[in-house]
């Protein structure tokens, strides 16, 4: 996993490699931002930087990468570099004091095969608090040879003192055309379903592919015709009547509260996209900043009745709406779909 390979964040990308090129990269940090968008694979490529055999580049023209064809690289592509530590949330989706004491006590000792120990820890959110404490030592004095990088989208669940100690390197969300090339290319996605995917997913890899092609092009088809529906005036029954529509129930039909709940919050998203590219058709904004580009000639249709103030009170009912159906409130789907229906 080179810098190259990484999508997005080339500001990330551009300073950690003038800082491993210099030599001024810190032995700490965190990585942190919204779930999804490639914080722990840019870790990665940090450790194949940090320990490449055969750097490429690396002069004032060009940045400096790993190769990602010497041995070193291959070891850590393949997670069997014994100076590479990836640290993860066991099956009690915590990470115990007993996990952060083993890997201190390796990184006290000179790197075995490569030139820099690097440990990684995903969701650092996830460390308990006395795994965060016996960490303090280690990332106040960091033994030489190592560098730590604590992975989080929940950087507020770290210690103070933690935080404190590690710089931050903040990542921002993925534009819907990065999400949808790596959709088509990796993940072999048509590019409709790509493009529906991407733009429901808030700028999140892993959230276009929590659910397959097909929900999410549902999803959008869903949130688009209720939003037909509740576009001209109508009275409380008939809003309430085309909400039905968002909750994926059918006559005679079962589902479980939890494949409501998901169903609606999928549905709930997408509409959140379309209220978003509303209100860029109505400030006469760039196409290229539509969310959902394959709709245009609708959104044009929906902007005659959704201006940017309609548009902006709908992402933020919505907005509200996802959040009452997730934890810890868990909502009930019916109140929430007949609340917001209401507000459009």
């Amino acid at each position: 996993m080179t810098l190259r390979d990484i999508t997005g964040h080339a500001s990330i990308r551009q300073l950690i490699a003038r800082a491993v090129m210099r030599d001024t990269l810190p032995p700490c940090l965190v990585f942190t931002g919204p779930d999804g968008v490639g914080k722990r694979r840019l870790a990665l490529a940090v450790a194949e930087l940090l320990n490449c055999e055969a750097l490429a580049g690396g002069d004032e023209e060009t940045d400096s990468d790993a190769c990602g064809a010497c041995r070193s690289c291959q070891r850590i592509k393949r997670r069997i570099h014994t100076d590479v530590l990836l640290i993860e949330s066991g099956e009690t989706g915590a990470i115990k004091v007993d996990a952060i004491r083993a890997v201190v006590d390796q990184a006290a000792f000179r790197p075995f095969e490569g030139r820099r120990r690097v440990v990684i820890i995903d969701d650092a959110d996830r460390l308990v608090p006395e795994a965060q404490n016996a960490l303090l030592k280690t990332l106040e004095e960091p033994p030489d040879g190592s560098v730590f990088l604590l992975v989080t989208s929940r950087p507020h669940m770290l210690l103070p003192t933690v935080r404190s100690r590690c710089p931050d390197l903040r990542f921002g969300a993925l534009s819907t055309t990065d999400i949808v090339e790596l959709l088509v290319e990796r993940h072999e996605f048509d590019p409709a379903a790509a493009q529906a995917a991407a733009g429901a997913a808030d700028g999140s890899l892993s959230r276009a592919l929590e659910t397959s092609s097909v929900d999410h092009l549902q999803a959008r088809q869903s949130a688009a015709a209720v939003l037909r529906m509740l576009a001209p005036p109508l009275n409380p029954k008939q809003r309430l009547e085309a909400g039905k529509e968002l909750t994926g129930r059918r006559r005679g039909g079962k589902s479980s509260a939890a494949e409501v709940r998901e169903t609606l919050t999928r549905r709930l998203r997408a509409m959140g996209t379309l209220f978003r590219d509303l209100q860029v058709v109505s400030s006469r904004g760039e196409p290229a900043w539509l969310s959902n580009p394959d709709l245009a000639d609708e959104l044009n249709e929906l902007a005659r009745s959704y201006d940017g103030d309609r548009a902006g009170r709908g992402y933020a009912s919505v907005d509200r709406a996802v959040r009452a159906l997730a934890p810890p409130r868990y909502a009930s789907p019916k109140v929430v779909v007949d609340w917001l229906t209401l507000q459009l």
